[in-house]
């Protein structure tokens, strides 16, 4: 175990202490003790020479992982915006157009303990971890290599770095399909993670609770479907999918209820925690304070997507069972033609799932929302989508024949 080769910060200081003490008094008694020391302390001399105790850390210096993507480039704005040097890192190859210009950026591969090394050459105070494969799609030879093993290796390099506290982006999703009687879902709720992403995940929180056992301070976010400029999976692909429609029929019978959260204030969560010493090994579900059925939600994101509804009438399990048809007709032609799903499993899944998520812990410590309505917080959102082209319905088909 990587705490039993450091003494605790406290012995080391009164060790440094002592030591100019002693050697002061034997010079006083026997000034020929330097010329001949014991075989022990010189032995220990070696070893601290080959092995040094970690730096101060550096208080306003912190990591992200996964930089380039959704949740990391967020992270990596709101920590330069609050004065941090960040380090920024994500793969080699990884696109850069959202990586804040004023983070310093250092490519590295989390399967990779070796890679890592030069990230905390800086000694920072903060490990943020969002990196991952989000993908339900993903085999688990994958999620396990990169979430699992990814997530070891991180806290390993964190605690041998010294760092203060590490904050792990996991989901909501590790609770899988919450029964009735369960509901709000509370941080203590049994978990049934169903997919291989979710299974992942949920190894990812059990590696932090461990690593807060030997040493290493870590705090869990569990956000909720994250929306916001720069996404384009999880709740964006819903989005996406009512957009190539220039008329959507659409069940106004359903009462499942949509929750999600907006990037930005998952990120605000992640850094407010950081200096909460309760907080220690604990998890916390980031929900806004919003609820709007499924109905409410298409009639008030369809306008903005440039889409009419027309309203229909159908039973919700016939409903359901058609999507479950569609998603495995779409995957089947997806296996042939090298191409994503049109429709995924797991977004049906998502949508039949009655949710409703409890945010009282994180809020018991004065946390509140930016964007506490998730209708307002879309509107943003999907204006970005708007300006920035993502809604033109000649691509959005296109990028479905797309090969992957």
């Amino acid at each position: 175990m990587a705490t039993s080769k450091k003494a605790p910060a406290k012995k080391k200081a009164a060790a440094k202490k002592a030591a100019p003490a002693a050697k002061k008094k034997a010079a006083a008694k026997t000034p020929a003790a330097k010329k001949a020391p014991s075989s022990k302390k010189p032995a220990a001399k070696k070893q601290a020479a080959q092995k040094p105790a970690p730096a101060r850390v550096n208080e306003k210096v912190a990591v992200v992982t996964g930089a380039c993507g959704f949740a990391g480039s967020h992270m990596t704005d709101l920590l330069v915006e609050k004065g941090y040097h960040v380090i920024a890192t994500d793969l080699d190859g990884a696109d850069r157009k959202f990586v804040n210009p004023s983070a310093e950026f250092i490519p590295a591969d989390i399967t990779s303990p070796e890679s890592l090394r030069p990230l905390f050459a800086k000694k920072p105070a903060l490990v943020f971890h969002p990196a991952a494969v989000f993908d339900y799609e993903a085999p688990w030879d994958l999620c396990e290599r990169v979430n699992v093993g990814g997530m070891k290796n991180i806290c390993e390099a964190s605690l041998d770095a010294g760092v203060k506290r590490l904050l792990l982006f996991s989901t909501v999703s590790v609770y899988g399909y919450p029964k009735p009687e369960e509901l709000p879902v509370r941080e203590d709720n049994a978990k049934r993670p169903g997919t291989n992403y979710e299974r992942s995940k949920w190894m990812q929180e059990e590696t932090a609770v461990e690593y807060a056992s030997r040493g290493l301070p870590t705090s869990i976010v569990r956000p909720a479907p994250l929306y916001g400029p720069r996404n384009v999976y999880g709740m964006a692909t819903i989005l996406f999918l009512m957009a190539k429609f220039p008329i959507l029929p659409f069940p106004v019978n359903l009462d499942n209820r949509m929750v999600g959260v907006n990037v930005r204030d998952v990120c605000r969560a992640a850094l407010f925690l950081v200096d909460k010493k309760k907080a220690i090994g604990e998890a916390y579900n980031v929900i806004d304070n919003s609820s709007y059925t499924m109905r409410e939600f298409a009639e008030h994101v369809c306008p903005l997507l440039g889409v009419k509804i027309l309203p229909i009438f159908i039973p919700r399990e016939l409903f359901f069972l058609f999507g479950n048809q569609v998603a495995d007709i779409s995957r089947s032609v997806g296996k042939i033609f090298h191409t994503r799903p049109f429709v995924e499993k797991d977004m049906v899944y998502y949508l039949k799932a009655i949710y409703s998520f409890s945010n009282d812990k994180l809020r018991s410590l004065g946390f509140e929302f930016e964007y506490p309505d998730l209708l307002e917080g879309l509107t943003e959102t999907i204006q970005w989508y708007r300006e920035n082209h993502y809604l033109d319905r000649r691509e959005l088909w296109t990028k479905v024949f797309e090969r992957v």
